[in-house]
C-alpha cells in the first residue's frame, strides 16, 4: 500500500474540512444526541462558532451570582470532523494539531498511514499500535464504523503523546460536529459539574461498543 510519514515541523492552522464519501455517510452511527447544527468553520469566524456553542449549551447570557459558570474556554476548541478523519485524514489532522500538541508534549508520537486494497483499506500506526480504520471483511464488504474508529484512533494517538502531561485531549460532540479540547482532570470535573446534559460533556473516545465512549444520556 501507500505509506506516508510526518516530521514534527508542521505549519498551518488547526482546520479540518468535511468530505462527502457515501460509504462514510452510511457508516455513521453516533447517538442522535451527539448531533447539533453544524457550526461555521474557523476561517470564517471563530467568534461566531464560539457564540453558537455557548448559545446551544445555554451559557450565552451572563450568569447570576448563584449560577455556576461553565469553566470551558470554547475559544480553545480544535475543529475536527469524524468524516474527514475517516477519509484518510488522520495524518493531515495530526500535522495540523502538532503546534498545539507540542505546547503540552515534548515528544509527540510519529504517525504513519497505510492505504491498501485500492483505497478500501486504511490503517494508522503510532507508538507501536495499529489502528484499522477501514478494512475489507470476509464478506467482501467494507466495515461500516470507519467514522467511529477514526475518532478513537485520533484521540488515543494524541493522548498517548500526553502521557507525561497533566492534560488530556477530550472530544466534544461527534460526527461532523466533532471538536477537541485540552483539559486537566480538574477542568473536566468542573465542566461535568456545571454542564447539565451528559451528551455535552467532554469525553474520551474508546473501543467500547456501541457508543465508543460517547456520554449518552441514559448511561
Amino acid at each position: 500500500g501507500k505509506h506516508a510519514e510526518i516530521g514534527i515541523k508542521p505549519q498551518g492552522c488547526v482546520l479540518w474540512s468535511a468530505y462527502s464519501s457515501p460509504i462514510a455517510r452510511a457508516a455513521f452511527t453516533w447517538p442522535d444526541d451527539a448531533r447539533i447544527s453544524k457550526p461555521p468553520r474557523y476561517n470564517q469566524s471563530m467568534k461566531r462558532l464560539v457564540e453558537l456553542l455557548k448559545s446551544l449549551w445555554g451559557i450565552s447570557q451572563p450568569a447570576s451570582p448563584s449560577v455556576s459558570v461553565n469553566p470551558l474556554d470554547y475559544e480553545q476548541l480544535v475543529t475536527l470532523d469524524a468524516e474527514s478523519l475517516a477519509e484518510q485524514g488522520i495524518l493531515t489532522s495530526y500535522i495540523e494539531l502538532l503546534p498545539r500538541l507540542k505546547e503540552y508534549s515534548a515528544t509527540p508520537l510519529k504517525v504513519t498511514e497505510v492505504q491498501s486494497n485500492d483505497g478500501l483499506g486504511y490503517t494508522v500506526e503510532a507508538g507501536g499500535r495499529q489502528f484499522i480504520i477501514w478494512e475489507v471483511l470476509e464478506s467482501g464488504k467494507q466495515n461500516n464504523d470507519g467514522w467511529e474508529r477514526a475518532t478513537v484512533a485520533f484521540f488515543q494517538i494524541v493522548n498517548a503523546s500526553l502521557e507525561a502531561s497533566t492534560y488530556h485531549f477530550y472530544a466534544i460532540n461527534g460526527g461532523n460536529d466533532l471538536f477537541g479540547i485540552f483539559l486537566t482532570e480538574q477542568e473536566l470535573i468542573s465542566a461535568q459539574q456545571v454542564i447539565t446534559r451528559r451528551s455535552d460533556w467532554p469525553w474520551l473516545p474508546d473501543d467500547r461498543l456501541p457508543h465508543y465512549g460517547f456520554p449518552v444520556e441514559d448511561a
